[in-house]
């Protein structure tokens, strides 16, 4: 056998070898692949009945949610009509107050007024109490005083009763 045949056997044995390798590889990858291809198998059913459990409880859950939020818009139409209503009463109402304070307050001025002029009315009438009562004591001094320089002048004209008699 000469050098080259023996070259040529080695080449072929090492395809020999490299295609026993690819078709052992291959088949391992081939395996893999069908070992994927059925767990993707079960994974999709798996997902898909949770998926169809989970669809089903929030489709039930949004039903429920549908009656709630129809419950909560009525009751947002009844609170705002409920609001509105009584803003017109509080606001009648605070017309009503409104108008009787000032009502109040024209009464109120009238009557300060009116007190002001009676403490005016009353203050004049004291100072000319005054101014009459400072005359009447005036005039009453002066009569003391006359009626005392009278009884003097009466008691030196008339003399004493015990001197009368020893005369």
């Amino acid at each position: 056998m000469e050098t080259r045949d023996k070259l040529l056997i080695l080449i072929v044995g090492a395809w020999i070898v490299a295609a026993v390798y690819f078709k052992i590889t291959t088949d391992r990858m081939f395996s893999r692949m069908d070992e994927i291809e059925e767990e993707q198998v079960t994974h999709i059913q798996q997902v898909n009945s949770e998926f169809r459990g989970d669809l089903r409880t929030l489709n039930l859950q949004f039903i429920g949610r549908g009656k709630h939020m129809r419950r909560a818009q009525e009751d947002i139409k009844d609170n705002t009509q409920l609001i509105n209503h009584v803003t017109d009463s509080l606001s009648r109402r605070i017309e009503t107050v409104q108008l009787n304070l000032e009502a109040h307050s024209r009464s109120a001025d009238t009557r300060f007024r009116g007190v002001g002029d009676d403490i005016k009315a009353q203050e004049e009438r004291f100072s000319s109490f005054r101014r009459l009562s400072n005359r009447q004591l005036g005039d009453l001094d002066q009569r003391l005083t006359t009626a005392e320089k009278d009884i003097v002048n009466l008691n030196e004209r008339v003399p004493p009763k015990e001197e009368e008699g020893k005369e």
